[in-house]
């Protein structure tokens, strides 16, 4: 009788703690829904200037454990009313009032990507008629060149032109400046002015003059802006080499004097890491010509956009679920931004209410979890760039990840969590990074693979673990299983997922120890390896810069940098033909080769950053841009073969574009991974940085779709069993074939 009747109280409180949990989670999500529109587009002072996160996690704790949506509607009231005036929260909701303020200056969130703060890359965020700060550059901008060096090792170099700097104070600074890169990829000469900072508002020439070393691959130039400058104006740029009888001589530089459209870099390449700064060609009062070059901080008024400006009675309806609408308005006159009098007492009670959040820990507990989420749903809810393409409903993947954080019991699996909800939006920069951890960490002394359908060892240097032998169990575990677990926490394409997943499961804590089972050929045996490789190992290639056979280069763009291929490029250029390797990720020379393929300029538009004027998806348009590449000479003229598979995302795939879109070569082995766009990151309140992709890259029309997609092999092929064991790359050897038979033109053999 004992037993049966603990059953039946176990029944019952079973029954009510599912239902109480359930609510809990209603009442989260009701909370979750309104936060993300309020905090990004509801535009008054004092939610301007709140502690988001701390907020977060109050309002978490606040309406969790709400009985019913009376007492729901009146937490989520105590919450947000202190921020000001026209949020309506209620079962329903009244007949919006007419328009006021007509003819008042409205403020309003304006966003150009998801600028919401620790982003790198062009996004930003304003609120209209408020003034964003001093005049600065954020970080520094340059406009910049390069030039084989060749022509003139040995000898000096002088960089001059007319520049003059409207700043603000000491910390805001103008400058030319002048770089030689050698052979070995160290740097010889440099000057950036530094110790002669450009200051004055009146046109002036400034010079630098350096001796370029007798193993100089490349030399670098520009001009520069950063601090605290209005406007840096540059004209008349000259490069010489100066003469045995020590006159000098220009150099043929592509649009000294900026001269060329306003809407083109037309040989000067933008750098720099400033996400702010305005490049633009002014016309009129030239030192020469027509237009000079100015870089230039946003003035401290100045808008985003001039598309769709705020109106008067701009709002949106929400719906909460728990039976609860709320009404959020959008714009709002100067005087309805300001903290009224009569809400500074509520504000106050809020604020001393969010001081007492705890910050993160190893033990986040269920209200700093569930916080979490919130924040970072609605991050990707109102700012991500690709939900048309990854085809998600993300409105009901808010509750299966707070369900996900309420179950976390540990900050490992928490960091699961946050990776689940990455998965799901489908973006393969999706990445969840551990504030907190400070394990060091350490690679395999293999490589992984999936080869023929099976985890296969693809590079070694443990000989108790060749390349070419199966995988069948990590610690245990079957080979399959452990991939599928670890694809699972990754988001993006199914090659990316699998790429990445293969990296990951080659690295783990420094010293640390795993056991594999593998097969040869010979049988299948354990072995027993350790997380102490000073480098991941990378399978067998050619040097990054070599001759395959007379007439036929290899360049490995993952390895090889420019100042590498420079010196060979007189080679490259007479060659029948060139393989270019980007089976991974490329350095410099990925994006500084192409102008030696391309046969005119380019102004192609494929990178685009949304102009977001409103919750759930509001854009009013595109801000658009491109690499605007010229010709370099010399130009490479031979059979051009682009090797690439599944490890090549992001600035691979710009590159792997070009390639694909403008017909620079033909393409062999596997699709890319489909992700490409600058990467925006934030820190969620217990201190997980999450990475996404915060604008839309598409196919250099300007439309297709690459997201989730790829480049897509011209010629696709895949590495086999038989192949690696006999230390043969297929993928290699297929190029080589392509570009015609020499002695050993389908081998393959590094």
């Amino acid at each position: 009788m004992l037993v049966a009747f603990l059953s039946v109280v176990t029944t019952v409180f079973a029954a009510e703690a599912k239902p109480a949990r359930h609510r809990e989670i209603d009442n989260v999500v009701a909370f979750g829904r309104l936060y993300g529109v309020v905090r990004y587009f509801y535009s008054s002072d004092a939610a301007a200037s709140l502690d988001w996160d701390r907020f977060a996690v109050n309002g978490v704790k606040r309406v969790r454990t709400c009985a019913d949506a009376v007492e729901l509607r009146t937490a989520l009231n105590g919450l947000f009313e202190a921020l000001g005036p026209g949020i309506e929260i209620g079962t329903t909701l009244p007949a919006p009032a007419a328009a006021g303020g007509a003819g008042d200056a409205l403020v309003a969130w304006r966003y150009l990507g998801p600028g919401v703060g620790g982003t790198d890359g062009p996004y930003a965020a304003k609120r209209t008629h408020r003034l964003s700060g001093p005049a600065a550059i954020d970080g520094f901008v340059t406009l910049m060149q390069t030039m084989p060096a060749e022509a003139v090792r040995g000898k000096s170099i002088r960089l001059r032109g007319q520049v003059r700097a409207s700043v603000q104070d000491a910390s805001g600074t103008a400058a030319l400046w002048l770089r030689v890169d050698r052979q070995t990829g160290g740097m010889g000469f440099f000057d950036n002015m530094d110790d002669r900072p450009i200051r004055d508002p009146e046109w002036r020439e400034y010079r630098i003059e350096g001796s370029v070393s007798d193993d100089a691959a490349t030399i670098a130039f520009g001009v520069m802006a950063f601090g605290q400058v209005v406007a840096a104006d540059f004209d008349a740029v000259e490069l010489a080499v100066r003469q045995p009888d020590g006159g000098w001589t220009p150099i043929p530089i592509r649009d000294a004097g900026f001269e060329l459209a306003a809407d083109a870099t037309a040989g000067w390449m933008r750098t720099g890491t400033s996400r702010n700064a305005l490049v633009s060609r002014p016309a009129g009062a030239a030192p020469e010509g027509r237009q000079f070059a100015r870089l230039a901080s946003p003035a401290a008024d100045s808008e985003l956009f001039e598309e769709a400006p705020p109106s008067a009675g701009e709002h949106v309806d929400v719906d909460l679920g728990s039976e609860l609408k709320a009404r959020v308005p959008l714009a709002l006159t100067d005087a309805q931004a300001v903290p009224e009098d009569a809400l500074k007492s509520k504000l106050e009670t809020l604020t001393a209410a969010m001081a007492t959040v705890p910050g993160p820990s190893e033990t986040p507990d269920v209200d700093l979890r569930l916080a979490d989420v919130v924040v970072a749903w609605n991050v990707f809810r109102h700012f991500y760039p690709y939900w048309t393409e990854a085809g998600v409903d993300w409105d009901a993947r808010l509750r299966p990840r707070l369900e996900a954080a309420y179950s976390a019991q540990s900050r490992v699996a928490q960091g699961d969590a946050l990776r689940a909800l990455l998965a799901d939006a489908r973006d393969g920069h999706g990445n969840v990074v551990d504030t907190l951890a400070h394990e060091e960490r350490a690679p395999l002394p293999v490589q992984f693979g999936v080869v023929e359908g099976q985890l296969v060892i693809t590079a070694s240097s443990a000989p108790s673990a060749p390349v070419g032998s199966v995988v069948s169990a990590i610690d245990g575990v079957p080979a399959r299983r452990r991939l599928s677990e670890q694809m699972d926490k990754c988001s993006g394409t199914t090659q990316w997922r699998q790429a990445r997943s293969l990296r990951d499961l080659a690295s783990g804590r420094k010293g640390g120890g795993t056991r594999i089972a593998v097969d040869g050929g010979a049988g299948a045996h354990e072995v027993s390896l350790r997380y102490d490789a000073t480098q991941p190992v990378s399978e067998p290639r050619p040097e990054p810069v070599a001759e395959l056979e007379p007439g036929v280069w290899y360049v490995d763009l993952t390895r090889a940098k420019m100042a590498e291929i420079a010196p060979a490029l007189e080679k490259l250029a007479s060659a029948r033909g060139v393989v270019f390797d980007m089976r991974g990720y490329p350095t410099d020379a990925g994006a500084q080769v192409l102008p030696h393929l391309i046969d005119g300029p380019e102004t192609d538009r494929w990178m685009h950053v949304a102009k977001v004027v409103g919750p759930f998806g509001r854009f009013a348009g595109w801000q658009s841009h491109g690499w605007d590449l010229q010709p370099a000479r010399p130009r490479l003229t031979g059979k051009i073969v682009f090797l690439t598979d599944g490890r090549a995302i992001s600035y691979a795939e710009s590159v792997m574009g070009y390639v694909a879109d403008r017909k620079l070569g033909t393409i062999v082995g596997a699709t890319t991974a489909g992700t490409n766009g600058n990467v925006a990151t934030f820190v969620v309140p217990s201190g997980f940085r999450l990475g996404f992709t915060g604008m839309r890259v598409t196919g250099h029309d300007g439309r297709s779709q690459h997201h989730l997609v790829g480049i897509k092999p011209d010629v696709p092929i895949a590495p086999t069993l038989e192949g690696l064991r006999s230390g043969r790359d297929e993928v290699l050897g297929k190029a080589r074939a392509f570009i015609g038979k020499g002695p050993n033109a389908d081998s393959g053999r590094p």
